[in-house]
């Protein structure tokens, strides 16, 4: 496959948490790609963790629980299994995801949400998570810090009681190498907003992000992300319809295969 694939022998700079990468260095490895471990972020608890674990204390009287990421359901389950709970813990409350690897997550967890959109933004989840719900619906959003308040909004306005809490938030990592790493790399890629804001953040400035992104490919999943790449400077090449690594990369090949 490796010797196939348009991005065998390119060197491809990951982004994104090193304690999420596995999975794309080994799809990156499987096309004969070489991964740049680079993370702008980190994910850490949030400034109060007192709410979320309140909410979860309560669980029982939400109709609705809401994940917007991966992050929020290792720290929902983080929460559970220090009250020597698991999965049986949720009862009643339906569980609502963002996309396949939030649900993914919730599986490995024991847990098959009840609602998963076909896309992957928070607009596509609130619409599906208005039309499976009922009006006056308690529903808690367990989800980052810095979140969008895009999905709120749409069912707050829909008729439904929200409530947010903050399960973690994302921090810039310091890398004395980073900019050492970004120079050896053919390929730039960005799988959320708060990894670019980091390579802006890693990089002193937009001015000089921009500068060490010229002649590189940049490919980001999504167009929120694409926004905010192309807000900070960066020429954006690639944007993944399909919003998981394995999109990013095959989106990757088709640009390549035709700029070839």
């Amino acid at each position: 496959m490796s010797e196939r694939s348009p991005l065998h022998g390119k060197r491809l700079l990951i982004t994104r948490p090193a304690s999420r990468a596995d999975d794309f260095v080994r799809a990156l490895e499987e096309r004969g790609v070489e991964p740049v471990l680079a993370s702008t972020i980190a994910i850490v608890p949030p400034d109060d963790v007192t709410p979320a674990h309140r909410a979860i204390d309560e669980l029982g009287a939400f109709a609705w629980l809401v994940f917007t990421s991966q992050h929020g359901v290792d720290a929902f389950f983080e929460r559970l299994y220090s009250l020597d709970a698991d999965a049986r813990y949720i009862g009643k409350t339906k569980v609502a995801a963002i996309g396949a690897k939030t649900a993914e997550r919730l599986h490995e967890r024991g847990i098959r949400p009840d609602v998963v959109p076909a896309g992957f933004m928070g607009e596509e989840l609130a619409r599906a998570l208005i039309e499976a719900s009922h009006d006056g619906d308690r529903i808690l959003i367990f989800r980052a810090q810095e979140g969008r308040d895009v999905l709120p909004q749409m069912l707050e306005e829909a008729g439904r009681n929200v409530t947010i809490v903050s399960a973690y938030k994302t921090v810039f990592e310091v890398d004395p190498e980073f900019a050492v790493k970004v120079s050896r790399a053919d390929i730039l890629t960005f799988t959320s907003g708060s990894t670019v804001r980091g390579f802006v953040e890693l990089l002193g400035g937009a001015k000089a992000a921009a500068a060490a992104a010229r002649g590189k490919i940049v490919a980001c999943i999504g167009p929120i992300t694409a926004d905010v790449a192309d807000a900070n400077g960066l020429h954006v090449d690639v944007v993944a319809d399909v919003t998981t690594t394995k999109g990013l990369l095959d989106a990757l090949e088709t640009h390549l295969s035709l700029y070839a």
